[in-house]
This record gives structure tokens, sequence and C-alpha cells, in this order.
């Protein structure tokens, strides 16, 4: 299974090479994506006074972030670092980014969001995003992500994430039991109108977690569940 899984993430960066264009051009994947941008356009508005850092993994072309910042009061404030390891997905992203004049606020990082040596030189952020992430996370592996998003999120922050839901509400149900009450607060949860994904805010009420320096997070895997 290893071997399998290492042979997919070589193969994957040019098999994704047609997202997001193509998902966006479905109902679906519009209506997350307002949704996502409306749950980030609320956490930038409740955060702290000063300086706003916030990290994307499996980032895409940026456009939730993108979209939000380009009118937002907040822009000035924030400084956002966009992990995708698709070339092409990248390239989009820092036309978009330029062309929005957000040049020096959206930097992309040309990396594997998988991989905790991407972040080695990230400091705990603000507001961190995972969308279009937790279907491509096996069962078992659930719960490191959640261990890095620890370490990747600041004491305070938050965290916006979504999850395919048109199967089975269970599966929302799933993710967030992975968030132990104890370090984590759930601040809202909405589904898109058709019913397809929902897009959740969980905030960090837990101290700081140390980050390890290598290994991997998870197996980016096609279809998880």
């Amino acid at each position: 299974m290893s071997a399998l899984r290492a042979w997919f993430r070589r193969w994957s960066p040019s098999a994704w090479g047609w997202w997001p264009d193509k998902a966006y051009r479905l109902e679906g994947y519009r209506q997350r994506l307002a949704s996502v941008q409306e749950h980030l356009a609320e956490c930038l508005e409740g955060a702290a006074a000063g300086p706003v850092s916030i990290l994307s993994m499996c980032a895409g072309d940026g456009r939730d972030v993108i979209g939000v910042l380009r009118s937002h009061p907040r822009r000035s404030d924030v400084t956002a670092r966009l992990v995708e390891l698709n070339r092409r997905s990248v390239s989009a992203g820092v036309r978009q980014a330029n062309a929005a004049g957000l040049a020096d606020r959206v930097h992309f990082v040309h990396a594997d969001a998988t991989d905790y040596a991407t972040y080695d030189l990230v400091e705990p952020s603000d507001v961190v995003l995972v969308c279009g992430v937790w279907g491509h996370v096996n069962a078992g592996q659930r719960p490191s992500l959640v261990r890095a998003l620890e370490s990747l999120c600041k004491p305070g922050g938050t965290v916006v994430w979504t999850r395919g839901v048109a199967k089975s509400m269970t599966r929302l149900h799933d993710v967030l039991s992975r968030f132990p009450a104890a370090t984590w607060s759930t601040e809202r949860t909405s589904v898109t109108p058709d019913g397809e994904f929902a897009v959740v805010t969980v905030r960090r009420i837990g101290p700081a977690r140390e980050r390890p320096r290598t290994g991997r997070i998870f197996d980016f895997e096609r279809n998880a569940g």
C-alpha cells in the first residue's frame, strides 16, 4: 500500500491539472466557494487588530482567499501563504493575486501540503483553510491532520474546513468528532443550498503544540471516503 501511495503522490500533480477550472464550472463547487469566502471574511472581521496571517493547505489557485482579500477592509493587515503542489494552479493563482493588487499580501508556496517540512519556516497562523481536503484523507489518518492543525493554527485562531455531505451527513459528524472539545470550539457550521457541502469554522482554544520538522501529515488519496 505504501508503494501505491508513493506512486499516487508522484502522479497526482499532473492528474489534477484540470483543477480548479473545470470543478468551478459546477454549481456545487461555486456554492462551496461562496460559503468558504463568507466564513473566511467572518474570521478576518473577528481577528484582533493588527497583522493577520492566513495559511491555506492544498490551496489550488487560491480563489477563495484572493476573492475575499480583493475588497475586504482588512486586506492591508493580511499576509497569506497558500500551499499548492500543482504548478499550473500556482501559476494561475499568482496571476490572479497580481491582478487583484495582492502581490505583496498573497504568497504561493509551491510544495507538498501533506509534508511537515513544507511548514518549517511558517509560524502558526491566525486563520487556516483546509478546503476540499478531508475526502482525500483516510479515516486512520484524520487524527494526524487534526494534530497538525493544532501546530499550524495559533491559540485563539480559526480553521475553516469543508466536507462533502451529499451522500451522508455522518461525514460531517465524523470530522467534527476528530476535533477534541478540550482544544477546539465549533464556531459555525453551514451547508450549501444544494446540500452538497458543509463548511465549518472551528476555533483553537488549546495551548500551542510543537510541530514536527519532518514526516508526513497524511497521504493524499483520490477518494478516501
